[in-house]
């Protein structure tokens, strides 16, 4: 990722604008962000935290955390961690969360 240029799954979001300003939207989305983010990954013992609005913190239930910079890192380093794959566009999984937000 070069440096204030935002990772292109970031492309939807306020983030692609590529203004550094912290803005309220922006952190709004991010939290959004995250809280889908941990829905995905609860299965997988793992939890995720925004740092600074353009890092993640990638914790498991046993204490190991690794920064990362954008979602395919989350995913990679959710995968060492728990030792499964991840696949977010699973269909049981984006079922479980159409149900969760009706």
């Amino acid at each position: 990722m070069v440096s204030g240029m935002p990772h292109w799954t970031e492309g939807g979001s306020d983030a692609a604008a590529g203004t550094s300003v912290d803005t309220r939207e922006q952190r709004l989305e991010r939290i959004f962000r995250v809280s889908l983010l941990n829905v995905l990954l609860e299965g997988h013992g793992c939890a995720v935290d925004d740092w600074s609005l353009d890092q993640y913190i990638v914790r498991s239930r046993t204490g190991r955390s690794e920064v990362v910079a954008a979602l395919p890192q989350v995913w990679r380093t959710v995968e060492d961690i728990s030792a499964r794959k991840v696949d977010p566009l699973d269909p049981a999984l984006l079922a479980r969360l159409g149900a969760q937000a009706v």
